[in-house]
């Protein structure tokens, strides 16, 4: 992403990445892994699996942008993680609460529109009033 707004897709910026950013990458995300399992034996499967929500390679990913972009933008990108994160809230509870009686596949379907609608609105109302433009 460049600058502040909504997210635009770059193609010249994708290129080769190096072997030790992949590397850093899965390591985190064995780690994170690692630990929701061990969680999840010590205190039960309820607990482990909200640990498994804990998007794996964001800790890498952030360190790597921050390594390339700077701060600024690493604190953007984990906005956004935090963001979807809690859309995913919204998610599991829908599912949860309408599985029994809806079903799977209606379930799933109207928890995939309400994360939709949720994650784009907290994303507008976060850069509406965080992250404004100064007005000249």
């Amino acid at each position: 992403m460049t600058g502040r707004g909504w997210p635009q897709l770059e193609p010249g910026e994708i290129g080769p990445h190096r072997i030790k950013d992949y590397l850093l990458r899965f390591a985190f995300g064995a780690a994170i892994s690692l630990l929701a399992a061990l969680v999840g034996m010590a205190v039960g499967p309820k607990l482990g699996g909200i640990f498994l929500g804990f998007p794996a390679i964001l800790p890498a990913s952030l360190t790597l942008i921050q390594k390339k972009a700077g701060k600024e933008e690493a604190a953007v990108d984990s906005e956004g993680a935090i963001l979807g994160a809690i859309a995913m809230v919204v998610f599991a509870l829908l599912v949860a609460v309408s599985v029994q009686a809806w079903g799977v596949v209606p379930s799933l379907a109207a928890a995939l529109v309400a994360w939709t609608v949720v994650a784009i609105a907290l994303y507008a109302l976060v850069m509406a009033v965080f992250h404004r433009e100064p007005r000249p």
